[in-house]
């Protein structure tokens, strides 16, 4: 399986390279960016499209990068508390276990005194008195 992630990751780049290859008067084409607020302007310099898009393409990797750093914050913090409350359970169990063992123990070392089982006699009604 891992050739076959090698193999597929280089057939992506070999296409990607003859994109570029093929348009590589568009790659390297100049031209600048604009950004206009009304009270802020701003205008780069010339730059070739290839650094354009290299430039968009790590801002969009940072980007990506710390929102999953944020959510990798909040996971390490849920796996925190449930550990602690797995800790606070296994705890729990270990001295119910102990009771009950203690409990068990006294049991044995105690006989039980068994009342005598009493014949029930059948109750007599006002009735059959008379």
């Amino acid at each position: 399986m891992k050739k076959v992630k090698i193999a597929l990751w280089v057939v992506i780049f070999g296409f990607v390279g003859l994109l570029i290859f093929q348009n590589r008067g568009f790659f390297m084409a100049d031209s600048r960016l604009m950004l206009d607020l009304g009270f802020f302007y701003y205008e780069t310099p010339f730059l070739a499209n290839a650094i354009f898009f290299v430039a968009f393409f790590l801002v969009g990797v940072l980007i990506s990068y710390f929102f999953g750093l944020f959510r990798q914050f909040r996971d390490a913090k849920t796996i925190k508390m449930l550990k602690a409350k797995e800790a606070s359970l296994v705890e729990t169990v270990s001295s119910l276990e102990k009771r009950i063992s203690n409990s068990e123990a006294t049991a044995a070392a105690a006989p039980v005194d068994v009342p005598p089982i009493v014949e029930e006699k059948p109750l007599e009604t006002a009735d059959e008195v008379k």
